[in-house]
């Protein structure tokens, strides 16, 4: 099966063609078999003349809760100092706050990747699937500021102008024939 990195997010931004503030959501598997694993990345892109991402407080909701869900991790540098990773919930993983410092005047400067990548879980497809569904997901944004140059600390909200991201992750399940040729596989035994 072919696999592919895809970069989910309403406009489709790259990161040198970020068009305003927004969310965009990777997934490394966007297609999985029942009991394979994707890692999902989440990325703060903003529009120039703004010089960084200086915070960004999210939740993330999935149509199955943090069902299947892994540990959330902040990505570095997003992890300063105050910030958190997020719990999961019912409806996916609340209060998820990735950050970065820049204090001029101790030479504190922030890292101004374009989008750059806050925040990754990873999803894992239930063993006992029988039907094919989808995991539908996205950012609820309560917090989404910048750094408005180099030379300063000072930081802006974007919230007002901001673009959600949102994704999915189809699981399939094996066809009968391909489940019944890797069992049978397993069970050849080589005499000699």
């Amino acid at each position: 099966m072919l696999r592919a990195a895809i970069l989910i997010s309403p406009a489709a931004v790259s990161g040198a063609a970020v068009a305003q503030p927004a969310i965009t959501i990777e997934v490394d598997d966007p297609v999985l078999l029942p009991g394979e694993s994707t890692t999902v990345r989440l990325l703060a892109g903003y529009t120039r003349p703004d010089y960084a991402i200086a915070g960004v407080a999210t939740d993330f909701v999935t149509s199955v809760g943090s069902l299947g869900w892994g540990d959330g991790t902040l990505l570095d540098p997003m992890g300063g100092p105050g910030t958190q990773p997020g719990t999961p919930s019912a409806t996916g993983f609340d209060g998820i706050l990735a950050g970065q410092l820049q204090f001029i005047g101790a030479a504190i400067f922030a890292d101004p990747t374009n989008p750059i990548p806050f925040w990754e879980v990873t999803y894992t497809a239930p063993l006992d699937t029988t039907d094919a569904f989808v995991v539908d997901f996205r950012t609820m944004t309560s917090r989404y500021d910048v750094y408005l140059s180099m030379d300063s600390s000072r930081s802006e909200s974007r919230l007002a102008e901001l673009i959600e991201g949102s994704g999915t992750i189809s699981v399939i399940p094996a066809p009968a024939s391909i489940v019944v040729l890797v069992l049978g596989a397993a069970c050849v035994r080589r005499r000699y």
